[in-house]
């Protein structure tokens, strides 16, 4: 690739998308610097703090340059904002990721650079770019279910009677879970959601695909690599901060190494279960992105794909 050096009259987001195992980030940050710019992780697993082998942010099987900044690392001199967001048992929805998205955004094009929006978390990439509208948003108080969890099924029915008659009445009144999120929901504070800023043309979108199992037999790799270096010493430690009830832990990857941490499952059982449970992870986000005809894709099974990636998205910056 050559460097791009004509001048630029307006920044560009550049909407990386695809999914997992198809060697996104590690192309964005050849572009980033190629065209000059940045990325924003669209990863909703990326974003807990101290979750950084099993989530696919630690480059493996490269010698890349880590460095970690305030609010971001940087990957051989590429910015990468969105990981260690939150901690794992704390609650970020995907209105939140779009806000903080849309604000780095501004930063990254304040200082004349492109944005390359990166990541196989569709609701989070289409909450940012506007193709999917929240109305409201109430987020789970871990906490108050806690408090919850621990008391008994009338003072349950009472106190949500308290908060709304109506609701209780409409709710299936012996079923304790249903109480503490009807409780949960009277007691959250509803969010005001404003209308997030869009940029028009200014998101452009590229896909990243390859034969299933071509795909597959990439992420079996990356699991065996994982399982190998220090998946399972990051899952120990989480476990000890305590964090192992929250979801994060209980969601892809890790639960799988949990359950082999506490001699529930065998080695080998736990590294295939985790295996096919990628291969449908891969399912679900080409599922996903099939729906979003704005999508020009490209194979990564083809040698040439990296450049013709270069190529589509220098045009795109020279038409402005």
């Amino acid at each position: 690739m050559e460097g791009f050096e004509e001048e630029r009259t307006s920044m560009k987001v550049f909407v990386i998308v695809g999914p997992t195992s198809t060697g996104k980030t590690s192309l964005s940050i050849e572009l980033c610097k190629k065209l000059g710019g940045e990325i924003i992780s669209a990863d909703s697993r990326q974003i807990y703090k101290h979750m950084d082998v099993g989530t696919g942010k630690l480059p493996l099987g490269s010698s890349v340059d880590i460095k970690k900044g305030e609010g971001f690392w940087e990957l051989d001199g590429v910015r990468i904002w969105g990981y260690d967001l939150v901690s794992p048992n704390q609650y970020f929805s995907s209105f939140d990721f779009a806000q903080y998205a849309l604000e780095k955004t501004e930063e990254v094009f304040s200082e004349g650079k492109n944005v390359f929006l990166v990541g196989g978390t569709g609701y989070y990439v289409d909450t940012v770019t506007g193709k999917l509208v929240l109305n409201n948003n109430i987020e789970p108080d871990f906490a108050l279910r806690a408090e919850l969890e621990n008391k008994p099924l009338p003072e349950l029915q009472s106190l949500l009677t308290s908060l709304n008659l109506e609701a209780f009445q409409k709710i299936d009144k012996n079923n304790p879970v249903r109480l503490i999120r009807a409780i949960e929901k009277e007691k959250g504070q509803k969010k005001n959601i404003t209308p997030l800023p869009h940029y028009g043309d200014e998101f452009i979108y590229v896909g990243l695909t390859g034969p299933r199992e071509f795909l597959y037999s990439k992420a079996d790799r990356w699991v065996e690599e994982i399982w190998n270096n220090g998946l399972l010493t990051e899952t120990e430690k989480l476990l000890s901060m305590n964090f192992g009830s929250f979801p994060p832990l209980r969601g892809l990857v890790y639960k799988t190494a949990v359950s082999f941490i506490n001699k529930e499952i065998s080695e080998a059982e736990a590294v295939q279960r985790i295996k096919f449970d990628i291969h449908a992870y891969i399912r679900r986000q080409q599922t996903w992105f099939k729906r979003n005809s704005g999508i020009s894709w490209f194979d990564v099974s083809v040698d040439s794909c990296r450049e013709n990636v270069y190529t589509f998205i220098k045009e795109k910056l020279n038409n402005g």
